[in-house]
């Protein structure tokens, strides 16, 4: 196992630690420690905001070293769509941009029917073994939905600066949802040709699948 699937595996192994920060930090708030709170409140977003730079960390050192694997390959966007929807649910459950009512539902909801999509399609071109190669919108989709989650996640804190965090967050989703919507029909419209038949037909009638 090279260094950039080490950085990926990490990155998964992370996901049920913050996954723990997140539901004590929201307990010691419920019981009214809001210093223990806080405290866990800026451990887990930082923590999220190293786990989620570390996206670009294994991909960066993948490419310029030569070391794509298969396994990483696989591993990869596991780890991305499961960071994601990891603190989308937090955003959600914790009710963190009450600003914008069902705005995080949306997005999340948007976000995950998106993912069901394109991983059905990457189907269809690995039967096809076409070969999908990503582009400047999916980058740049990502890169917003981390930020606006990252962002998000210290609006527990409170007072004028969680107010900030809520609007700012709550913003940076709804572009990143906007993005992620083009950046799938994007992807699909520039490999319309996956749905296109052979047209031809087997001696007894049937046509070649």
């Amino acid at each position: 196992m090279n260094l950039p699937t080490k950085i990926t595996v990490a990155r998964i192994l992370m996901l049920p630690v913050l996954i723990v920060l997140f539901c004590l930090e929201m307990h010691f708030y419920g019981k009214g420690m809001k210093e223990v709170g806080d405290i866990l409140c800026y451990v887990s977003s930082l923590l999220y905001i190293a786990t989620s730079l570390t996206d670009f960390l294994d991909g960066y050192l993948a490419r310029k070293y030569n070391q794509v694997t298969t396994l990483g390959k696989f591993l990869d966007p596991i780890a991305d769509k499961v960071c994601v929807l990891t603190g989308l649910a937090f955003i959600v459950n914790a009710n963190l941009i009450y600003g914008m009512p069902y705005v995080a539902m949306i997005c999340l909801i948007v976000i995950i029917a998106r993912e069901l999509a394109i991983g059905l399609f990457r189907q269809i071109a690995a039967s096809k073994k076409f070969i999908l190669a990503a582009d400047i919108w999916g980058k740049a989709k990502t890169v917003i939905t981390l930020a606006a989650i990252g962002t998000t996640l210290f609006v527990p804190i409170g007072g004028s600066f969680g107010e900030s965090t809520m609007w700012a967050g709550g913003i940076m989703l709804i572009i990143a949802t906007v993005l992620t919507v083009y950046s799938g029909i994007n992807y699909i419209v520039k490999n319309k040709a996956l749905f296109a038949d052979n047209g031809k037909k087997e001696k007894n009638g049937e046509s070649k699948e």
